[in-house]
């Protein structure tokens, strides 16, 4: 055999033998997006004791009034994120509630320097879209595409389709679901379930109220038969929505938008023992949910299909006030505490924890993962590999001042 012959196949010898060590650093890892503070933060589930925390999006520019400062991307979001179904949206992109125009340019005293940009592809652009679901693409900037209902900016603030915008979910059709919080106290019951049809430019610029008179309605997720189920907060109750829904605009074609045969309403898990329930989610791969409970009492159970209590995941008191959840490839549950004032009620600075299992199934103590956060709601866990970006090279994210913690 000739003396470069034997090299090559040393060589194809060393990078087959290389191989699964290559694809072992390649390998997907969880990785757990929480919104707070108007920013959606990372954590990097890796194999790293304490997983790092980075900014996936963040909401200003370092310097909001000079225009040579950019943001990575820009926008200022809430609640949780979901993936468009193929065939919709960029590719592989995604929704989450989205606030900027409002914040940046409305809610302040002197609206930053970017508002003045009126050119879509300036990268400083911010557009004029009411509060709703901002499209992002696969690499998280903005794909300059706000998915939104009506609102006449020279009318009060309560005239506007949604007040405040928060979780989201596509059904088997394409159509993107989401809930509008509303005011959020008790006795306004003004949160709604509304839904966007994708028409025929999938534009999602038609829509109808599903129900406008939720109290403080939670990020809303679907079982495998359809049914939507959404925690009311104020109302101390899990609403379990059943067709007939809507299909297209034509089911809401009045001034209000609202469905004129409304859908089947009942109380999911009314056992349960929770008087504000707060957050719901799958345990992945099974057709169990996870509820939380933010005060009363503070917990994270387990519950089956018909809605029979299971287990408990988190006791009762150990949790700081639960809001959003969801689970980890492994089955570890994650989720975002507000951490009330417990006279005044008042949120403070919040956190994200997660619950292990040991190997017999059973939860472990909950750890948390990150703290001094701003009003923390939505966690949505996520392969590194479905988003096109190089998770070591994003920045961490800071934690915030305890003097500027609290809600919106």
């Amino acid at each position: 055999m000739k003396t470069s012959h034997v090299c090559r196949s040393l060589a194809l010898l060393t990078a087959f033998l290389a191989l699964p060590l290559s694809l072992a650093a390649a390998a997907p890892f969880d990785v757990v997006l929480n919104a707070q503070g108007e920013f959606l933060d990372a954590y990097l589930i890796d194999g790293n004791p304490v997983p790092k925390r980075v900014v996936f999006i963040d909401p200003d520019p370092p310097d909001p009034q000079d225009l040579k400062t950019r943001a990575r991307v820009g926008r200022h979001v809430n609640g949780r994120l979901c993936f468009f179904p193929k065939g919709f949206g960029p590719k592989g992109g995604f929704v989450i509630a989205d606030d900027t125009y409002r914040e940046a340019c409305l809610d302040i005293g002197t609206p930053q320097a970017r508002c003045a940009i009126t050119n879509p592809r300036d990268p400083q652009y911010v557009g004029k879209d009411p509060d709703g679901w901002g499209v992002f693409k696969k690499s998280g900037k903005w794909a300059k595409w706000q998915i939104h209902a009506e609102h006449d900016f020279s009318l009060p603030g309560e005239s506007q389709g949604t007040i405040d915008p928060q979780g989201c979910l596509f059904d088997a059709q394409g159509n993107l679901w989401g809930n509008d919080v509303g005011h959020g106290a008790f006795g306004a019951n003004d949160g709604s379930l509304i839904v966007f049809f994708p028409g025929p430019k999938k534009r999602y610029d038609t829509y109808c109220f599903v129900d406008k008179t939720l109290a403080a309605p939670s990020m809303p997720v679907a079982d495998a038969f359809g049914n939507i189920y959404l925690s009311e907060t104020a109302g101390a109750r899990i609403t379990k929505f059943s067709p007939p829904f809507p299909s297209s605009a034509a089911d809401c074609a009045n001034p209000g938008h609202l469905v004129t045969i409304p859908p089947t309403k009942t109380v999911f898990a009314p056992d349960s023992g929770l008087g504000t329930p707060s957050g719901i989610t799958h345990v992945r791969g099974t057709d169990r949910f996870l509820i939380a409970s933010v005060l009363i009492p503070a917990v994270i159970n387990e519950y089956s299909a018909t809605g029979a209590f299971v287990r408990n995941i988190v006791p009762a008191g150990v949790p700081k006030n639960p809001l959003g959840i969801d689970t980890g490839t492994d089955g570890t549950v994650y989720y975002s505490e507000l951490n009330l004032d417990p006279v005044t009620f008042d949120t403070r600075c919040g956190s994200v924890s997660r619950a292990r299992f040991d190997t017999n199934g059973q939860p472990l103590p909950p750890e948390e993962l990150g703290r001094h956060l701003r009003f923390p709601d939505g966690v949505t866990v996520v392969s590194s590999k479905s988003l096109k970006v190089k998770w070591s090279k994003l920045p961490l994210s800071p934690d915030i001042d305890p003097s500027r913690c609290g809600g919106e």
